[in-house]
């Protein structure tokens, strides 16, 4: 059997309040393998987005292990942290993130400069993909000028352009309407899998449940699995 893409390994993760300490995560054991999607549920605050921060490298774990590609990231540095991430983790965010003074081309290439892969190839990939979202029209628009639908086409985008192994949505579709954010979820599940990407998805959407492979619910700072 393959390798797991993602590993946690006695995972913990707590924060310090007023001198307590408030566990979030708490030997969270578990395996995401290569091409899955995954969907964490749980409650409001129970450590979906932390789990997340970690697994992206955005946050370290106060004990255990998380393997990433077969990489360690408790034994980065922060700045190592960082450039993995730029390389191999890919964001879709509920609030898009998009740079409001870059335009949708800027906004695109923005992951490129910062990965040091920008060339002409690079520049038709973008064309390319831009024309298969229907968006090659929307290329010197700024974000404000997008609807929130087009936004979060953008934002796909961008999480895909630098060809990262691993996607995390953190409530993809939360700020669009049903059928909008319907044809989202499409698009985004279309996209991951023909490429063979493994993504993570936060949600509550049953739409989104039913095209999972693999359902992970945090309770009580534990992760818990079942198949769909």
């Amino acid at each position: 059997m393959a390798a797991p893409i993602i590993e946690f390994r006695h995972l913990s993760k707590s924060y310090w309040e007023a001198d307590q300490e408030h566990a979030v995560l708490d030997d969270v054991n578990g395996e995401v393998y290569e091409g899955e999607f995954i969907v964490l549920l749980g409650k409001s605050g129970s450590g979906k987005s932390t789990l997340l921060n970690l697994i992206s490298g955005i946050d370290a774990p106060s004990r255990g292990d998380i393997l990433v590609d077969g990489q360690s990231l408790t034994g980065m540095s922060e700045d190592e942290r960082t450039l993995f991430r730029r390389r191999h983790i890919g964001f879709v965010f509920q609030s898009f993130n998009l740079i409001p003074t870059l335009t949708v081309r800027d906004n695109l290439l923005l992951p490129l400069e910062l990965t040091g892969r920008l060339d002409d190839g690079n520049r038709t990939d973008l064309e390319n993909m831009l024309e298969e979202l229907d968006m090659a029209h929307r290329i010197d628009y700024y974000p404000d000028k997008l609807s929130t639908g087009e936004q979060q086409r953008i934002a796909i985008a961008r999480a895909l352009i630098h060809n990262p192994s691993i996607i995390l949505a953190d409530e993809p579709t939360g700020n669009l309407d049903h059928d909008t954010g319907q044809d989202v979820l499409n698009l985004l599940d279309q996209l991951v899998r023909r490429s063979g990407k493994t993504m993570i998805m936060v949600t509550h959407s049953r739409e989104v449940i039913g095209l999972a492979d693999r359902l992970m619910t945090i309770r009580e700072c534990r992760l818990e699995e079942s198949n769909c």
